[in-house]
Order: C-alpha cells, then structure tokens, then sequence
C-alpha cells in the first residue's frame, strides 16, 4: 500500500491567499451572472403598453413577439430557432387573424424552447410543457412568491419591522383621504385631473399585470429539459378480431361498390337522374355524408391493421376499401363543385373542399402506410406534418377575396352576404370597388365590406395595404 505523504501545519494565512494554487484559475468576482429577468420583464411590458395600449394590433403583434424572444436568450441565438419565429411571424405580417396568430405563438414558443442551451431529448414535449404555462404559471408563481414573503415577515426581517411600521399609518391615511374626497368636491375634482387618479390608471394597470404574468413563463423558463422519454402510439381495445374484420371488409366493400357505381353513372358519365331530382339536389345530399364516410373508413383501416398478417385476402380487401374512399371523396369533392357552380361560394363551402381534399391525401397516406407496412407513428407524423403545411399556406390566402372574385365571375352576386366579407373583399373587382368607394348603400344598413383603415404603423399588414393600393389605383383616372 503506498504511503501516503503531506505537511501538516499549513500557516492560516497562506490558507487564506493561496486560493490562486486552486483547479479555478479565475478568481470568484469574475463569474458571469445570469440576465436579469425581472428587468427585462419589465421592458417588456412598457413595450406592450406602448404598442398595444389604444392601438390595433398587426405589425406590433411581430415586433414584440421578437422582443419576447430576444429576452428569453441566455446565449447566442440558434439559427434553427430563429428561422421558426421568421416563419411563425409571416402569416401576422400578411394578416392578423385567429390562425396567423396562432402560427406566430406556435413558432414563438417553440423557437424558445428549442433556443435553450442544452439539447432538447423531446421538442414536442417541451414545448408543450410551456405552452401550458403561459396562462396561469405567472400568476402561480406570484402567489407562491406572496407565500414566502409571508414567511419572511413572520420571520426576523427588516421587512417585518417596516410593515409594522407603516401598514396601519398608510391603511389608514388612504381611508380618511377616500372619506374627505366623498364629503369634498373640490377635492374630487383635483383627484379626478391627476394623472395617476383611478380613471387613467386602473385599466391599464390591469393590462400591464396581465401582461407580465402572461410573459412570466417565456422569460424565466426553466433551463432543465424533461427527462427523454420514447413516445408510442398504442391503439385502444376495439373487440376486433381476424374473422369479424374479413366479414367486414367485404360487407363494407360491396356497399360502397354501390354507391361507387352510382356515382360514375350519375355523377361522371352525365347520365339523367330520376324524374323529381336535380343535379344540384344530388350533389348537395352526398357531398358531406361522403365525407363523414371517408373519415370513418380511415379510422376503420387504422384500426384493423394489427389483423392483416392473420389472412392472406385482409390486405387486399383493406386496400381495395381504401382507394374506394379515396374515389368517393373525390366524387364528394366533384358534387360540392357543382353546387358551388348552381349557388355560388361561400367560407363554408370553400373549408369543405379544402377539408375534403385532405381527407383524400390523408386516405392516401393510409394506404402507402399498408402497402409499406409503416407503423402509427408514422402516419400520424405525415398526416400532422400535410394538416398543418395546408393551413400554414391558408393563412395567406385572402377568402374573401377569392369568394367576392368567384361569386361576381358566375354572376351569383348576393349583395347581403358580400357585405359580410370585411374589408378585404373591398377592391377584388372593379365593379364591388366602385360600390365601396361611392359609399352605395343598397341594402338598407351598414356594410361590412369598407377599405381598411389603419390607425399606424402598429397595425399595418401586407395585405390591408394591398387593398388599398389596389383601390387607389381603381380610383386614378385612366
């Protein structure tokens, strides 16, 4: 064993000065403190009153989301980060509307988390482990900060001493002062001009609380990732087995063999209907119905997956069930076309098609997830990833727009629901942007569909400006 050897008797003060013969090389009052959170929370909501205080929102909305990020860094930003806050923040910068909103919180909240300076094992996770925050994780935290205050006076503190102090003297001048200014009007009146009386200060005082306890959790969040945890997709217990899916899947296939054929003679080949009904009639009475049949039969193949290996004939049936939902959303698509084309278009018929559209692309990521024999996860990962490409691209979509546009084209103009377009419909078309300007008011009451009217540069956005240059433009002589 070897011996172990040292000098006793080290003198105190070479004890005390020789910290430099430590491991550390940089003395202690070199460290690096953390950013000041409490301060830039502050900045933050002096900003907010300042953008958003008697102001509408569109541009703002971008800005203090990108001072909202800024505060939260402790580093270097990271590049991936800041291009999903760029991307979140375009929809407000075209429109500010609940989904563009949406995206800009989405891509804030996730490009904080992702900004964090160790790895992140589950973004999903985190992200959402923050998003829930948001709301009521400030007020939380202030009321467990209240607690241990409440501690701390009942504790030996300086600040006990102070709240003993004062506490009665100040509670009771604030009574006495609020009774003279009831029993004296000329004091209420004086109280009444100050710039801090209750009138001015109350409600935006309750806006700046809301503000700060909503950006409590994205400046101060927790730099400890959750611990990595395997995400898996497990189905629930249907009572399904080899024999009742086979059974089903040709019971299922043959009635919708049916409708299938129906549909290429009516509806394809053009053949004539029964005596009592129109084209439209039909299109209209399938269109939806279809719909719900095509989202049942995508959760049915889901479902059923665990049996094909159990039959050599449930695979084929399964596939030959799907491309016959993926024919009868298109036909579902193909009969609300043509009661768009019989009564025109509207928002709602405009998200069906839309609607309808994925549930054909969602069918057929359901049968390349059989034919490919690919898991849930798999599917489920596609399908969110082609749902949200198709609302982020909707987002920048002017609807009102395109209806006033479609609806003027085939001639089905119905003044009632063209007013309650909004704004941007105002310069889709000479004709409506001659109504809108000449201020016409054929029905009798106000209308909706007026050019914007920006306050600012607050609320500017890409789209509003485009209208209204597109009217100045309708306006100048040719």
């Amino acid at each position: 064993m070897a011996e172990v050897w040292g000098v006793h008797g080290v003198p105190m003060a070479l004890q005390q000065d020789g910290w430099w013969l430590g491991d550390d090389p940089a003395p202690p009052r070199t460290a690096v403190r953390p950013p000041r959170r409490g301060a830039a929370l502050v900045v933050l909501v002096l900003l907010a009153d300042v953008l958003f205080w008697g102001h509408g929102v569109g541009l703002s909305l971008v800005l203090f989301a990108t001072a909202v990020y800024a505060a939260s860094l402790s580093g270097r930003p990271r590049g991936a980060a800041t291009a999903l806050l760029t991307l979140g923040a375009l929809p407000v910068l075209d429109y500010v509307q609940p989904l563009s909103v949406a995206f800009l919180f989405g891509g804030l909240v996730t490009a904080i988390t992702l900004n964090r300076p160790e790895p992140v094992p589950d973004l999903l996770r985190a992200t959402w482990r923050l998003a829930r925050r948001i709301p009521l994780g400030g007020l939380a935290d202030a009321i467990v900060a209240l607690r241990r205050l409440r501690l701390d006076l009942n504790a030996t503190n300086p600040l006990r001493q102070i709240a003993r102090a004062w506490a009665f003297p100040l509670g009771g001048t604030l009574i006495l002062t609020a009774l003279l200014v009831q029993a004296n009007p000329i004091l209420d009146g004086w109280l009444a001009d100050l710039p801090l009386a209750p009138g001015h200060w109350t409600g935006r005082a309750l806006f700046w609380t809301g503000t700060a306890l909503a950006l409590w959790p994205l400046v101060t969040f927790a730099p400890n990732a959750p611990t990595a945890t395997h995400w898996t997709m497990s189905l629930p217990h249907t009572g399904l087995n080899a024999t009742s899916v086979s059974h089903a899947l040709v019971a299922f296939n043959a009635v919708l063999g049916l409708q299938t054929l129906l549909d290429l003679r009516y509806l394809w080949s053009g053949a004539q209907l029964p005596p009592g009904m129109t084209l439209a009639e039909y299109a209209h009475r399938g269109a939806y119905p279809l719909l719900a049949t095509a989202l049942l039969a995508g959760a049915f193949a889901v479902a059923t997956r665990p049996w094909l290996a159990e039959g050599r004939a449930l695979k084929p049936l399964l596939i030959l069930w799907l491309a016959q939902n993926i024919l009868l959303t298109l036909s579902a698509l193909y009969r609300l076309d043509l009661y768009v084309q019989t009564f025109g278009l509207t928002y709602l018929r405009v998200h069906a098609l839309i609607w309808m559209a994925l549930v054909a692309a969602g069918l057929a990521l359901t049968l390349a997830q059989i034919a490919l024999n690919r898991s849930n996860p798999w599917l489920l990962i596609r399908c969110t990833a082609l749902g949200l490409a198709t609302l982020y691209a909707a987002a920048f979509i002017n609807f009102a727009d395109l209806i006033t546009r479609t609806n003027v084209a085939m001639g089905k103009v119905d003044p009632l629901y063209l007013c309650d377009l909004g704004p941007t419909a105002a310069a889709s078309t000479p004709a409506i942007a001659r109504w809108v300007t000449t201020g016409d008011d054929i029905l009798g009451r106000d209308c909706l569909m007026t050019p914007p009217a920006p306050q600012n540069w607050r609320n500017w956005g890409f789209r509003n400006w485009l209208v209204l240059r597109n009217l100045t433009q309708q306006e100048a002589p040719q």
